[in-house]
């Protein structure tokens, strides 16, 4: 494995919602990183947001002495999936729970990238940001065919419908990116709380000014709550080292 990776990571509930239903998974040390995003209008999002990500993470970590490729990253997600399904199943309450999840390993020259539904992966390098996961949406399915506009996507009425979540059966099933890296690159995931608030060119902007992992989580996490809340925010902010990064607490 690569030397130890810089990571800051910031979950908030937003101005409008009344609880927090995405959940966070970080172990900088062992390299695995997870964001979960409970389905809204749903019982128990926060339920099934918990429990993935601790499945997930939990479970990337005890194969991290063995870097996983994407078979063993697919069979910890879909174990996550049934875990969520057998929670619902097991108390009424909960039936119809579902949680999106975006999740990140480190190996020792690359990034394992892994998401299902709209929570999303960026990668910042020289100063210039990338997306790394296309949604599970249907938004993204109408803009991927040129019904609609990229500007139409962010105001379209179905905007947070997605097309794969964990807690459905035949649902489940990951895309996967490896994204080799190189010292100053700047990993983020992030529930889209935050990338329904901003847009990628405010998102580079912050990624980009801010040296400090912690420091620029805030500062994402203030921008969106400053542009409405209208969602739990979650962010995941991971510096592959560079000895000549500015000081931390820029």
């Amino acid at each position: 494995m690569m030397r130890a990776l810089r990571a800051g990571w910031l979950t908030d509930q937003g101005r409008t919602r009344t609880k927090n239903e995405d959940a966070v998974y970080a172990d900088a040390g062992r390299q695995v990183f997870v964001v979960a995003d409970g389905l809204g209008g749903c019982p128990g999002g926060e339920v099934a947001s918990r429990i993935a990500a601790r499945q997930i993470g939990d479970a990337l970590v005890r194969l991290s002495c063995a870097p996983p490729a994407e078979p063993g990253v697919l069979a910890v997600v879909a174990g996550a999936n049934r875990a969520v399904i057998e929670k619902a199943a097991a108390d009424p309450r909960l039936t119809g729970m579902g949680t999106t999840v975006v999740l990140a390993v480190g190996l020792e020259d690359s990034f394992l990238v892994a998401h299902v539904g709209d929570s999303r992966a960026y990668l910042l390098r020289e100063g210039r940001l990338s997306s790394l996961t296309r949604d599970h949406s249907v938004v993204q399915e109408l803009l991927a065919s040129g019904r609609i506009s990229a500007e139409g996507a962010r105001h379209h009425p179905q905007r947070n419908v997605v097309t794969r979540t964990l807690g459905h059966a035949g649902g489940e099933a990951p895309e996967f990116r490896t994204i080799p890296h190189q010292p100053g690159d700047r990993l983020l995931l992030c529930s889209d709380g935050l990338s329904g608030m901003l847009d990628d060119p405010e998102i580079e902007q912050v990624l980009a000014r801010f040296a400090e992992p912690m420091r620029c989580c805030r500062e994402l996490v203030n921008r969106a709550n400053d542009r409405g809340g209208l969602d739990n925010i979650t962010v995941v902010v991971v510096d592959v080292p560079d000895e000549a990064r500015p000081t931390p607490g820029s």
